[in-house]
């Protein structure tokens, strides 16, 4: 009997979905948190003004929870990783403030928004930080969709001015300007031919 085939099978690679690298944070005790009153990781001083922060984020229509690290983590995209999977979990919008950077999730408020709502946050005073982004993400801002449509219709509109510029142009030049060019031989020489013949006939 000869040698018969074999077929090697590897298994795939077991999902991880924990967060490698964090200092100092328990992802199922955060969730737990958020799940009860909306807060998760504020110390007992904190807590009351950032409820009321969660409370103001309803008056406004959005579902926001918040949480407070203590902690400088190793890395600074952690913040945002930290919030992308709690929001997978509690859903709404997650915001993470550590005491040098923030992250957050959100599938109502776009990515442009969320970064915009960072700039100048004291992040010493986690509850004021809450309530400036969410003054700013419910704000008057600026619909990048809508302002890229119109800048693709100037571009359209650009383009079409330029192409009757360049006919109108040809034209222009082909007329020239005296008016159209005309070819050797026209009626225009037949006036001084019909007055050379009657002045010979004349004679």
């Amino acid at each position: 009997m000869g040698p018969q085939a074999t077929t090697l099978v590897l298994a795939a690679p077991a999902e991880n979905n924990e967060l490698t690298g964090l200092v100092g944070v328990e992802m199922g005790e955060l969730s737990r948190d958020i799940a009860d009153d909306g807060v998760a990781g504020a110390t007992p001083e904190q807590l009351p003004r950032m409820l009321e922060v969660v409370e103001y984020a309803h008056s406004k229509g959005h579902d926001v929870s918040f949480v407070v690290i203590d902690q400088v983590q190793p890395r600074f995209t952690l913040y945002r990783d930290i919030a992308n999977q709690l929001q997978e979990q509690v859903g709404g919008t997650v915001i993470v403030l550590g005491p040098n950077s923030v992250g957050s999730s959100s599938p109502d408020f776009s990515r442009v928004v969320q970064e915009q709502a960072t700039d100048g946050l004291t992040l010493t005073d986690p509850a004021g930080a809450a309530r400036q982004m969410i003054d700013t993400m419910t704000g008057p801002n600026v619909d990048w969709t809508i302002v890229g449509v119109l800048l693709v219709l100037i571009v359209a509109i650009g383009a079409v001015l330029a192409r009757l510029r360049r006919i109108r142009t040809r034209k222009n030049l082909a007329a020239g300007p005296l008016g159209p060019v005309q070819p050797a031989g026209t009626t225009s020489d037949e006036p001084s031919s019909r007055h050379r013949e009657s002045s010979l006939s004349g004679r």
